[in-house]
């Protein structure tokens, strides 16, 4: 599979295959982000329900092995179908030679982009349910050392918080500053902003104290994460000042303006890495990662 942006540059490149469930126990499957339990639970139904094909999880591989060969000389020839992306570009997909098929080669370790709800689901039905559910989920393994994803951060829109209230309850656990109407939003690492209104405050320097009551029960790897602190610590703090659920909606657009909520900073892959390497992840909803698949290719 192979996606193209409106210029005919290829942004993404990588082999559409199905992944055996026991990848993360052989550790060829390193998850960078925990997973929700009530995300797992919906993804369980889902999957109870519906006998058609899950959209694909979505796999980085800074190296592809021996498939590599096989993508280079499959683009070679002419693509099999050609569909188009919503940005005004192509995706395309080929037909690999049976042979890689048939004796596919072993692919040294991936890291899981996009999909850990599904693949956590699948393999708690395989556990429960050995005989009836399937062993393998679609997936995309993509090139990213030569096509690497793009990498933002997933951010939170707060039901329910008055605006002048939230600016206020901030401003007693961090340094807030207002910025200037038509400032970009975006926040440098160590920052959030505070939006509501077409308004929009740097919020910083979090208090050292209110992190250290709110954090204690975090693995110690996500203290310093923008998640984890948006979602431990400033989102907390300002829903119990105003008796309000905290419920945000995760969303990978910054709040909307009729909104109150947190634009995050990204985190960094050296951070997703480590995360992924050392077992902690990162905390649920801390990335989005891309391009993903604009439509599911093989229906």
């Amino acid at each position: 599979m192979e996606r193209r942006d409106a210029l005919g540059a290829v942004e993404q490149r990588g082999v559409v295959g199905a992944l055996g469930l026991h990848g993360v126990e052989t550790g060829h499957v390193l998850r960078h982000q925990q997973v929700a339990e009530s995300a797992v639970r919906n993804q369980v139904g889902l999957l109870e329900q519906t006998d058609a094909p899950v959209e694909p999880l979505l796999l980085a591989a800074t190296d592809l092995g021996s498939f590599q060969q096989c993508v280079d000389e499959t683009v070679k020839g002419p693509p099999v179908r050609e569909l188009p992306t919503p940005e005004g570009g192509t995706q395309l997909l080929w037909a690999c030679d049976q042979a890689w098929t048939d004796v596919p080669p072993a692919l040294p370790p991936v890291l899981l982009a996009d999909g850990h709800h599904r693949l956590e689901a699948a393999r708690r039905l395989r556990r429960a349910e050995p005989g009836s559910a399937a062993g393998r989920l679609p997936a995309l393994v993509v090139d990213h050392r030569r096509y690497p994803l793009t990498l933002s951060a997933t951010h939170r829109a707060v039901p329910g918080l008055d605006l002048g209230r939230a600016v206020a309850t901030a401003a007693r656990v961090a340094r807030v500053a207002e910025l200037p109407a038509g400032a970009r939003l975006a926040p440098r690492n160590g920052t959030f902003v505070l939006t509501g209104g077409g308004r929009a405050w740097e919020v910083s320097e979090v208090s050292p104290a209110t992190m250290a009551g709110r954090l204690r029960f975090v693995p110690p790897e996500w203290v310093e994460l923008p998640a984890a602190i948006s979602d431990h610590v400033l989102i907390p703090a300002l829903c119990e000042d105003q008796g309000v659920p905290v419920a945000p909606r995760y969303t990978s657009e910054p709040p909307g303006p009729e909104e109150v909520g947190l634009i995050l900073p990204p985190p960094t892959w050296d951070q997703i890495w480590s995360g992924a390497a050392s077992g902690a992840g990162m905390p649920p909803k801390s990335t989005h990662l891309g391009p993903s698949l604009p439509r599911w290719p093989l229906t």
